[in-house]
């Protein structure tokens, strides 16, 4: 009862503490030449149009998984085949884009990032790396991990950025996978990023309620998703600082998700002295949230590591902060990237 009591506490605290993750732009969607792509998708992983801004609306400041998303307004407002049309001619358009490419990098940050914070961390990475502009293309990935503008907002973007990591995986990510054929494809992701990740390569085990919810105040069917197509590509994951669990990697029933044969590698990072992973090591709140334990205890790493042998690991305890730049210019990153042929 006293956890629960502090969770409606968190929960009233947070109501109004946290706002969307949503484009400054009104072509977010876009190519830039001569080899990036800018991927943006909503809280349940649906693209955002062209001139989103006219048909949809700013959100509502409260951050709320209900009130609003893409799918929801258009279809409450008969123009979803609008928005489905444009998905589909935009990934028709990524497919061609890559088609002649040899390799694709796809960053995919964190919770609690906006659009021009993720955009310089996702810069700096490159800085650090061999991108060659005609073999090789990025694709800069935008999801609505949510951003805090309060004292109480980390809890509720902790929250209820756990869904949205995993249908920006779903709908979003997967789909983007589904039209790259034939390539190596990088998926370099921060802390809750890893979700985004793992939820584009097998489903995610979502709450009842949150199914239940998607499909009636979103329109969007989580148990109709596309599944990821084998496409005889060969995937790499690096994660750094992943904020998932060993709940990410199992069913309902408690048994290890089967993975694709195109994942080839993943490689995490592991630094018991994140404070954010460890969540503080102390009290209800530590308790409460998702776990995030993967990328904070080795022991968890070597339970899984005996079952999935792509997984790799790089120790980076001693470095206390969770930040992405952080992550990034730690020359261990480098080392990383060099084992992976992606640096410079």
């Amino acid at each position: 009862m006293k956890n629960l009591f502090y969770i409606f506490v968190i929960s009233f605290l947070t109501s109004c503490a946290a706002i969307h993750n949503v484009p400054t732009s009104q072509n977010p969607n876009n190519f830039i030449q001569p080899n990036t792509t800018s991927s943006f998708v909503d809280q349940n992983g649906n693209f955002y149009p062209d001139n989103w801004l006219k048909s949809y609306g700013k959100p509502p400041r409260n951050a709320s998984r209900r009130d609003y998303s893409l799918m929801k307004i258009a279809t409450e407002n008969n123009f979803q085949n609008q928005l489905t049309s444009y998905e589909s001619l935009r990934l028709k358009n990524i497919e061609k884009r890559v088609k002649n490419k040899k390799r694709v990098i796809i960053f995919v940050h964190g919770i609690d990032n906006d659009y021009l914070f993720s955009l310089k961390n996702y810069n700096k990475a490159k800085t650090y790396m061999n991108i060659n502009s005609s073999n090789d293309e990025v694709i800069n990935f935008y999801w609505d991990g949510l951003v805090n503008e309060s004292l109480f907002g980390t809890a509720k973007v902790w929250v209820s950025a756990t869904t949205n990591s995993q249908m920006a995986g779903v709908f979003g990510l997967r789909r983007i996978l589904n039209v790259i054929h034939n390539k190596d494809v990088y998926l370099i992701s921060h802390s809750r990023g890893a979700s985004v990740v793992l939820s584009s390569l097998v489903n995610p085990s979502l709450r009842e309620s949150e199914i239940k919810r998607a499909e009636t105040a979103h329109h969007v069917d989580f148990t109709n998703a596309e599944t990821l197509l084998e496409n005889n590509n060969k995937i790499y994951s690096i994660m750094l600082a992943p904020a998932i669990g060993k709940v990410d990697f199992t069913l309902d029933n408690n048994q290890l998700k089967t993975f694709t044969p195109q994942l080839k590698r993943m490689h995490i990072t592991i630094n018991n002295t994140d404070y954010v992973l460890g969540k503080g090591k102390i009290g209800v709140l530590s308790r409460s949230l998702i776990a995030t334990d993967f990328g904070y205890k080795k022991d968890l790493y070597d339970e899984l590591s005996k079952n999935y042998t792509f997984l790799e690991e790089t120790d980076f305890s001693g470095q206390d902060s969770h930040e992405f730049r952080e992550y990034i210019t730690n020359s261990k990153f480098v080392t990383i990237l060099k084992e992976f042929k992606l640096a410079k």
